[in-house]
């Protein structure tokens, strides 16, 4: 087809006989008809055909092909789960735990869907790490540091194994170039069949066109993973940074709760995105017991702040001792102990 276009341009423009206006009219309409042979341009449905092709889904009861399950029961019970062509933002302020989860996400969703991992914050050998404390609950640091006893280097060896049959691909590059990054999806979509794509993070990667600009080049970049999601019809799930704003806030429990506001940079994510996910530990300001002196220190809240396709609300997680994975949240227990001294002292007392 490029050739093709080629051939084409260049018969338009050496037309000694035709004027201005004419190569004008020429090239525009050379220009038309690319674009719908562009694999991105569809023909448009009649929306007769569209609620047939609607109804009968929803009638055979059948679970949607298009829904990606997260792994998180709670979450995926109350909201669905994340869907193919939606973009997933989920923010949160530095070291709150969001790479962990995107980590704990990958692991979960690929057993189910082929996933690409594009980390641009973390070397690639800090991010597989990372997947090795979460597959095997030995604490990251232990692993970096290299300080393992024989049983956790047998355990950490023993996932060679578990991890050949994962489809999960990583790679830390094309964070400076878009076309490079919708490239490589493209290639691992027809090659692997990959269906969701995750970006840590969205602030690290940048574009030529806007470099004047940080506004400017994080709108186009928050746009242009939009049009993947939709165009290549696949999840694409990013992590972004907040605003130093949640941090001026009073410090009662509920105000640290991020704001769609506080999404750093650019109103265009916030208007982007599908879903808005912010990660948030009250540990990580000091509050380790709520209102009510409930222990919440190892408590994680997702809060879905924006949901262009469902509801909103808030699922409750809890991260492990060594932070390598986040599971459903235990509801408190008033817990208390009887002292058989002094049931025998009520039952010698006729009390019961």
């Amino acid at each position: 087809m490029k050739q093709d276009l080629i051939i084409q341009l260049e018969k338009i423009i050496g037309d000694t006989h035709a004027d201005e206006k004419e190569i004008i009219h020429h090239l525009k309409r050379l220009l038309y008809e690319a674009d719908l042979q562009s694999p991105f341009a569809r023909p448009s449905q009649n929306i007769a055909d569209l609620i047939s092709e609607n109804l009968n889904l929803i009638s055979n009861g059948a679970p949607s092909e298009n829904m990606v399950k997260t792994g998180f029961a709670e979450f995926d019970d109350t909201f669905g789960g994340f869907a193919l062509g939606e973009l997933v933002v989920i923010g949160g302020r530095p070291g709150m735990g969001k790479t962990q989860l995107m980590v704990n996400l990958a692991l979960q969703i690929a057993q189910s869907y082929p996933v690409l991992y594009f980390t641009f914050d973390l070397s690639i050998y800090a991010l597989t790490n990372r997947f090795l404390a979460s597959a095997s609950n030995i604490a990251n640091d232990k692993i970096l540091q290299k300080q393992l006893t024989p049983d956790e280097l047998e355990q950490l060896t023993s996932q060679k194994k578990a991890f050949s049959t994962v489809p999960l691909y990583i790679n830390d590059s094309c964070n400076n170039s878009m076309s490079a990054f919708r490239a490589h999806c493209q290639q691992h979509i027809d090659g692997h069949g990959v269906k969701i794509i995750m970006v840590d993070y969205l602030q690290m990667m940048s574009a030529s066109k806007h470099r004047n600009s940080r506004e400017l080049e994080i709108s186009y970049v928050s746009r242009e993973l939009k049009n993947i999601a939709k165009d290549l019809n696949v999840c694409v799930i990013a992590t972004s940074q907040l605003s130093r704003a949640v941090e001026s806030r009073g410090g009662a429990y509920l105000s640290k709760h991020p704001q769609l506001s506080d999404l750093r940079e650019s109103g265009a994510i916030e208007q982007d995105a599908d879903k808005v996910i912010f990660i948030y530990r009250p540990a990580y300001y000091g509050i380790t017991h709520d209102e009510n002196g409930n222990d919440i220190e190892s408590l994680t809240e997702l809060i879905l702040a924006k949901n262009r396709n469902g509801k909103l609300g808030t699922v409750k997680l809890q991260h492990d001792k060594n932070f390598t994975n986040y599971t459903t949240f235990k509801e408190y227990k008033n817990e208390f102990t009887f002292s058989e001294e002094r049931l025998n002292e009520l039952r010698d007392e006729h009390i019961f």
